[in-house]
């Protein structure tokens, strides 16, 4: 699915705006602070339910609005099939009747549900950071990859939040002497059982990225880095509790009812340990993606140029992913990410995601756009509208 329109009721800085994507590669431009970001925003909620920006639903809303509306066209380029998405976000504020909703083709549906009509991959300047950042970092990588590609994983994820909330806040009650570790039995064996499920399909997700990055790898890099081993592999909580982990291409995932067993075991075992913390010490919440270059860590070990190709090559593999077995092509939206890149790179990786399919690009500084990028259509953001202006000669 292509996305043909973008409307905005009071979303954001926008009390009203209309955006017409062209179905190759569209730019919006505009000066920092103008609110290009917010319009690659309304895309990614709409279809995933969840704002990457904002800490509630509410800052989503124009200020003083009841409620802010964003609405997605869609259309098959291979054929007839038509769709709309459109989400409502109540204001904090908001009247009982005005509640989070989103529907298609004027059908309500669950947001885990979206990613059968529509998905999406969003890439920020801050994920320049994913290979050295903190760990969370990398598990919201994987995990959004995840939600969109299975329901029942965005359901487990959803379901660890709010096991592991319940769990922290009776270890909480614990430590003040307000409760008693009996009362742990229930959530540790449920913690067990949708730990199980998640780090079932992270293994299965690092082993599928394991077989797609040396080629996308190559693919993005300039001459004298290409060939080098890039290699991905999973690390867990479990230590001792399951032995044998291998994780990478082509491995496959254990049983689930090792791997339930493995958590059971490990939960015993660090139980002094959480009752003296007050926090849940094991689980998926804690673990990581490792990317390693020539065997040495990358994090420490790559040149800077080196993990951005890494980085590239992980996002070109999120995009074929989320695009595989019959699913709707994702719609990728770029965030100012060229001026973080040499041109050879922003070159490089703005041809192979063309290839794949749509993509949005925002950008304060039209002279970041790749020179065989000129000609395409420009979307100017300032004072809070939107309109579109001549093409970059």
């Amino acid at each position: 699915m292509r996305l043909t329109r973008l409307q905005l009721e009071d979303f954001r800085s926008y009390a009203s705006a209309e955006l017409h994507p062209e179905p190759g590669l569209t730019i919006v431009a505009g000066p920092n602070g103008a609110g290009k970001t917010n319009l690659l925003e309304a895309v990614f909620v709409a279809v995933t339910g969840r704002s990457h920006r904002a800490g509630s639903d509410a800052e989503l809303v124009r200020h003083s609005q009841p409620y802010a509306r964003v609405r997605l066209d869609l259309s098959d380029p291979q054929g007839p099939s038509t769709a709309r998405v459109e989400l409502i976000v109540p204001a904090e504020d908001a009247p009982p009747e005005i509640r989070k909703r989103v529907t298609v083709n004027g059908l309500p549906r669950r947001a885990s549900a979206i990613g059968d009509t529509v998905r999406v991959v969003l890439f920020r300047p801050e994920e320049m950071l994913l290979l050295v950042g903190a760990p969370s970092e990398r598990r919201r990588f994987m995990d959004a990859i995840l939600a969109q590609r299975h329901r029942s994983a965005a359901r487990d994820l959803a379901e660890l939040g709010r096991i592991l909330a319940q769990r922290n806040a009776l270890l909480r009650a614990i430590r003040r002497e307000e409760a008693t570790p009996d009362n742990l039995g229930f959530w540790d064996e449920q913690l067990a059982l949708v730990a199980a499920r998640v780090l079932a399909a992270r293994l299965a997700l690092v082993a599928d990225l394991a077989e797609r990055i040396p080629a996308l790898h190559d693919a993005v890099a300039p001459v004298d880095e290409r060939g080098e081993q890039v290699r991905l592999s999973y690390a867990d909580t479990l230590k001792d509790a399951w032995p044998e982990r291998p994780s990478g291409a082509g491995v496959a995932a254990p049983p689930l009812e090792e791997l339930e067993a493995a958590y059971r075991r490990r939960i015993i075992e660090v139980r002094e340990k959480e009752l003296w913390n007050g926090v849940s010490l094991v689980g998926p919440h804690r673990d990581d993606l490792r990317v390693e270059l020539a065997e040495r860590e990358v994090a420490t070990h790559a040149s800077r140029g080196q993990q951005r190709t890494i980085i590239l090559a992980l996002k070109l593999a999120e995009t074929d992913m989320l695009g595989a077995d019959g699913a709707p092509t994702p719609i990728v939206l770029l965030d100012d990410v060229f001026s973080e890149l040499d041109a050879e790179r922003s070159d490089r990786s703005l041809s192979l995601l063309l290839e794949r399919g749509q993509v949005l690009v925002t950008m304060a500084d039209l002279a970041s756009l790749p020179a065989g990028r000129r000609g395409v259509t420009i979307w100017q953001v300032g004072e809070g509208r939107l309109s579109q202006a001549p093409r970059v000669a």
